[in-house]
């Protein structure tokens, strides 16, 4: 997907950008993303409540109504034309509008929100020699903590992968990964 004047006005006309996220976006935005195979399924995290990969590529019409409706502008439309989160702009709050808005049933209510994302620490964390904390203290499920070594640990049970902290990072140390 082209990332146009018209993409950016839509993600800076919702409630929350953070501007950090919207930075981190003009600078990643040069970065070119291979095409995926014709027969290989993308890859890209899944709105929250979306069906199994093959379940939700089948069943979701491409309608965008999910798109549309999320208040916090978490979700995109990627190249194949199909939903896709990117919490590098903003965190997903929960509120499961994108699942209202769903009419083909790729999307369903989740009884505990959660994207099936988690943080990963990288090497680059400052936590160590300047000891931030930022990804710790924003963290809204307390899923975060120091570890004896000084570096952040992630509890997996209690993170629904919002993703605010990542928005947090001021050195992107952390990225969101697929949790199985």
């Amino acid at each position: 997907m082209e990332k146009d004047e018209r993409y950016y006005r839509g993600y800076l006309s919702h409630r929350y950008v953070s501007r950090r996220g919207l930075f981190r976006a003009f600078l990643n935005a040069s970065h070119q993303h291979e095409p995926l195979p014709d027969n290989a399924q993308p890859r890209a995290p899944r709105p929250p409540g979306a069906l199994p990969a093959p379940q939700f590529y089948q069943q979701c019409n491409r309608c965008q109504r999910c798109v549309n409706a999320c208040p916090m502008g978490g979700l995109i439309v990627n190249e194949e034309g199909y939903p896709q989160l990117a919490i590098e702009y903003a965190s997903c709050d929960g509120c499961q509008a994108c699942i209202a808005h769903c009419p083909s049933g790729a999307l369903l209510p989740q009884a505990h929100f959660d994207t099936g994302l988690r943080p990963a620490i990288g090497a680059t964390c400052i936590s160590q020699q300047r000891h931030c904390r930022s990804c710790i203290d924003t963290c809204p499920s307390q899923a975060l903590s120091l570890s004896e070594c000084g570096l952040p640990d992630v509890d997996s049970a209690r993170c629904h992968g919002c993703g605010e902290c990542l928005i947090q990072c001021e050195i992107q140390a952390i990225s969101l990964t697929p949790f199985a």
